[in-house]
């Protein structure tokens, strides 16, 4: 594991905005997290986080194909694909903030879907999700993660901070894991982070984190481990801040809701902040999850997306202010 260098109190984001993926939202969307004060902004992840890497699959014919709807395999095997896939839009967000003088004040978060989640996207065989897909043959998720990898090498050489997307695994293991893989969680995690070098590296998973999955992320070498405490609050008793400390995880905490169209108040937001306090000198807050699921509230994409800027700058404050308090 690296020696962890980040000390003090600091925002990101997740990824996801309700937003269409243009030029002018791209803009749009980095220069709006770098005017409300994010420290490490997410580059803008604009389409389906899932769609983002396999579409580049299906582009390279590694043996995916798109069929009914659904991504499916057109033999056993998965082959390695001839360039890096699903890294386009951290490369233009780099490009952009290097055309605008701002690269060297910008730290940039890449997120990049993990192996389990993308295996899970995958079908394969018949049955019920998610035993019909990829996800529940380990070989076929290790091929996988070797793909991943190569997106991790690639974005360590320009984000400064990495977050390995794994929504699934809340799924998969509860009480106990319905494939029987733990090591395997362990050891590919652990590949993913060294993979990233010197970069900050952790996990984001929404979701209700089972004691299981729990202990599970604190035998890995990730640096951070980002949940949502704000629509799941049941998830503020899963680590003690003597656990964090003795396995060095920083833990970054969900704390505005990125579902509900209500912006929580900068009170509301710090009082939530309050009980991590005592969660040693390093912790990160950002939304729960991605933005996306705001669009679904009757709302248009631009009203959802003046929304969660309206969320971040109040996170933002709440920041400051839980800095100045603990």
């Amino acid at each position: 594991m690296s020696v962890l260098r980040l000390e003090g109190v600091f925002t990101s984001t997740i990824g996801s905005f309700p937003l269409d993926d243009t030029v002018d939202n791209r803009r749009k969307c980095i220069d709006d997290l770098i005017s409300v004060g994010i420290d490490f902004p997410a580059y803008p992840q604009l389409t389906d986080m899932n769609k983002q890497f396999l579409d580049d699959l299906l582009d390279q014919d590694v043996g995916l194909i798109f069929e009914n709807g659904e991504y499916r395999m057109s033999g056993e095997d998965l082959q390695e694909p001839r360039s890096v896939p699903g890294l386009d839009i951290l490369l233009w967000t780099i490009q952009y903030l290097e055309k605008t003088g701002m690269r060297r004040t910008v730290s940039i978060k890449a997120p990049i879907t993990g192996p389990f989640t993308l295996a899970s996207c995958i079908r394969r065989g018949k049955g019920i999700f998610p035993f019909n897909t990829a996800v529940s043959n380990p070989r076929l998720v290790r091929r996988i993660a070797d793909i991943v990898m190569m997106c991790c090498r690639e974005a360590s050489r320009y984000a400064e901070m990495i977050a390995i997307d794994e929504p699934i695994l809340s799924v998969i293991v509860g009480s106990r894991s319905i494939f029987g893989y733990e090591e395997d969680i362990i050891r590919i995690f652990n590949d993913l982070r060294e993979a990233c070098g010197e970069r900050i590296v952790g996990t984001h998973i929404c979701g209700r984190i089972s004691p299981k999955l729990s202990r599970l992320l604190l035998k890995t070498n990730l640096d951070f481990l980002s949940h949502e405490f704000y629509d799941t609050p049941k998830n503020i008793e899963v680590y003690q801040p003597e656990e964090l400390r003795k396995n060095e995880k920083i833990l970054s905490v969900g704390c505005i809701s990125a579902s509900d169209v209500h912006v929580e108040t900068i009170d509301e937001i710090l009082d939530l902040m309050m009980r991590f306090r005592d969660y040693d000198n390093c912790i990160i807050f950002t939304p729960d999850c991605g933005f996306r699921k705001l669009s679904a509230q009757n709302l248009s994409k631009e009203e959802a997306y003046a929304i969660s800027i309206k969320k971040l700058k109040n996170m933002v404050e709440a920041a400051k202010r839980f800095s100045y308090l603990r």
